[in-house]
């Protein structure tokens, strides 16, 4: 929902009741990870990109002995880019957007257990 105040226009935002424990579990941990890889890889297959068409406008795509190399470097920059300075922040917004599917997907598997759990002491016979 938009909300459109003194001529400015605002996104709502829903809050969303999450343990912040969840973000120290292995999973989102996990998903963190991915999540900066995700833009790592974006960001070094753009570079990549980019740096493909300014060479071949000069012409000098042709004779890079040392291409392999040069790729692998921005690869790794782009790594260390993303880790040291979380990057541009396309990771966070990854990882904001899929942290309450993760939070729920575990409460429903703890309520589920709990169930399982009490049904077991519940059985007559």
């Amino acid at each position: 929902m938009i909300d459109n105040t003194h001529g400015i226009n605002r996104a709502k935002i829903i809050n969303t009741k999450i343990d912040p424990e969840i973000h120290k579990s292995p999973e989102a941990q996990q998903l963190k990870q991915s999540c900066q890889q995700f833009e790592s890889i974006l960001w070094a297959k753009l570079w990549k990109d980019m740096k493909k068409s300014a060479m071949s406008i000069s012409g000098s795509d042709k004779n890079r002995p040392w291409g392999q190399i040069e790729d692998l470097s921005l690869e790794m920059a782009t790594d260390d880019l993303v880790q040291r300075s979380e990057g541009v922040g396309l990771w966070k917004m990854l990882y904001d957007s899929m942290i309450p599917k993760l939070a729920a997907d575990k409460e429903a598997l703890e309520r589920e257990q709990a169930d399982n759990e009490a049904s077991r002491f519940n059985v007559q016979a």
